[in-house]
C-alpha cells in the first residue's frame, strides 16, 4: 500500500542583516488582502487599528544580488528600499509525518493573516530564496520589483 501526497513550495528567507530588527526602523503589522510568501514585497496602506495597517502594492525597490548562500538562497542587499517592506514571519512549524513537512517551503501567509513586514534601510541584507525571484538570479545583478518578487 503506497500514499502519494504533493506540497506546493514558496518563496523563504530571513532578514540576514536588516536595521529594523535592531531597533533602527519600524516593524509593521500588515493585514494581507492577498496570500503572501515570506521574503515577498509589500507596502503598508491604510491605519486599521493599533499597530496594524493594511496592505498594498510596494511601487520601488531596488538592490544587488551580492552572493549565493551555502544553503542556496541568494543574499540581496538594500540599494533603495522605496516603499517596499520586507515580509517576514517566523515561522512556526508543527507538522511532524515527516521532515517534508517540516521545510520553511511548504509555508506562506494567507490572505487576512497579520505579517511582520520589515522597513528596510540601504545597506540592509537580505536573504531570498530562488523562488522569490521572477528568474534565476545571477550575482553582482542588480533588482528590483515585480509584483512582490525581485526581478
Amino acid at each position: 500500500m503506497a500514499i502519494k501526497y504533493a506540497i506546493e513550495s514558496h518563496a523563504w528567507g530571513a532578514p540576514a542583516k536588516v536595521l529594523a530588527a535592531e531597533g533602527g526602523k519600524h516593524i509593521y503589522n500588515v493585514e494581507l488582502t492577498n496570500a503572501c510568501d515570506n521574503t515577498n514585497f509589500i507596502a503598508r496602506d491604510a491605519w486599521l487599528g493599533l499597530n496594524r495597517y493594511s496592505e498594498k502594492a510596494a511601487t520601488s525597490f531596488s538592490g544587488i544580488v551580492r552572493e549565493k548562500a551555502a544553503n542556496g538562497n541568494y543574499y540581496v542587499e538594500v540599494v533603495d528600499p522605496g516603499d517596499a517592506l520586507f515580509v517576514y514571519n517566523v515561522p512556526v512549524i508543527e507538522e511532524e509525518f515527516t521532515n517534508n513537512f517540516k521545510k520553511e517551503s511548504n509555508f506562506y501567509n494567507e490572505a487576512g493573516d497579520v505579517v511582520r513586514a520589515y522597513e528596510l534601510a540601504k545597506g540592509d541584507i537580505l536573504e531570498i530564496s530562488e523562488a522569490g525571484f521572477t528568474a534565476a538570479p545571477t550575482v553582482g545583478a542588480t533588482v528590483s520589483l515585480s509584483g512582490k518578487k525581485l526581478a
